[in-house]
């Protein structure tokens, strides 16, 4: 792994020995810091990178303790996300504090003064290169106590389903086509060890709870305000023996299932990137009883049959609609010893 071009450019400046970093990239950054900084992260997997660098690590969603003089924060890809990690941040931010907004000039950087005009006394914008550039704000105008209750958004579906997420939570607001068709077209006889892998909010996983039988519910999710939102909706619609996970793939799941069901994530920052997924459909199988089944949806366009023939015997098309495909997978290929 390398530097993205915003940590590239971030490192040209003048470092403070302490500072808040917010939201960084998952790249080599955490190697080239100071390591007085305090981190704090949306995804686990980047979170667990700067802890065995032995960073101290801040939790995204509880009030902050500590107030500090410089923060860092790398634009989140959601703009629903930005006030949300704006407004965490000016709650730890000194009065004679400054915030430096870190971004590629194609993520939102260049309008940004814009957005914070009502938000800050000073914007500035400090440096630019590598097509990226740094923003200063100062004087945060009437910063406000953080709760992260006060950022739950109620979701909007057509089937009865009862959530609520957390800004830039994969279908904060509304339930995404994709998801919707993998639920309008999800086998009757899903049942026993249920994995929802990539949960979001847990919209899958609250719709199996709902509508089939089931011994367990687990739902892991690399994100660190997905996992606290499907916790959340969890408890709120008391599902019985559910529970959401953080973790970076399949890295914290010991267990096999009968049942592994997705609508998995294909982004990474702003570019389009299949590596996750690519992962998930060659990784899945390990994580299936020998007659476990895995159904996804995807795009029409992305052919993830390719590789999941390598993995399972029967690779079917279940249903295609609306621009996204259901597949279900069955008869794993299991490598035969020293294969």
């Amino acid at each position: 792994m390398s530097l993205n071009l915003p940590s590239q450019l971030l490192l040209q400046q003048e470092l403070p020995e302490q500072a808040l970093l917010i939201n960084p990239p998952q790249d080599d950054l955490a190697y080239e810091l100071p390591k007085g900084w305090t981190i704090a992260c949306t995804s686990y997997a980047v979170s667990q990178s700067y802890q065995r660098q032995e960073f101290t690590l801040a939790s995204i969603t509880q009030q902050p303790t500590e107030k500090f003089e410089d923060i860092i924060i790398y634009l989140p890809k959601a703009k629903a996300r930005l006030s949300y990690l704006v407004d965490y941040a000016s709650a730890c931010l000194t009065q004679t504090g400054q915030i430096w907004f870190v971004g590629e000039n194609k993520g939102g950087i260049k309008s940004l003064s814009k957005s914070l005009k009502d938000q800050f006394e000073q914007i500035d914008k400090m440096t630019s290169g590598k097509h990226s550039a740094i923003v200063s704000a100062k004087g945060a105008i009437n910063p406000k106590a953080f709760d992260v209750n006060n950022y739950y958004v109620a979701q909007e579906n057509e089937l009865g389903l009862s959530l609520q997420a957390l800004p830039g939570v994969f279908s904060q607001e509304k339930l995404d086509k994709g998801t919707a068709v993998l639920l309008n077209n999800l086998p009757r006889k899903i049942k026993g060890r249920i994995l929802d892998f990539g949960c979001g909010a847990g919209s899958i996983a609250t719709y199996i709870s709902q509508h089939r039988e089931y011994e367990e519910l687990e739902l892991i999710d690399d994100d660190i305000l997905a996992i606290h939102s499907a916790q959340k909706n969890i408890e709120d619609n008391k599902t019985p023996l559910a529970e959401a996970f953080l973790s970076n793939g399949f890295e914290k799941m010991e267990e096999r299932y009968n049942w592994i069901v997705s609508n998995p994530p294909f982004h990474q920052g702003i570019k389009t990137d299949y590596n996750v997924t690519e992962a998930f459909l060659k990784e899945a199988k390990e994580h299936l009883k020998l007659s476990g089944k895995l159904l996804l949806v995807a795009n029409e366009f992305l052919n993830y049959e390719v590789i999941l023939r390598n993995h399972f015997r029967t690779v079917s098309e279940v249903k295609k609609e609306n621009g996204f495909k259901v597949i279900l997978c069955e008869g794993i290929k299991r490598l035969k010893a020293g294969a």
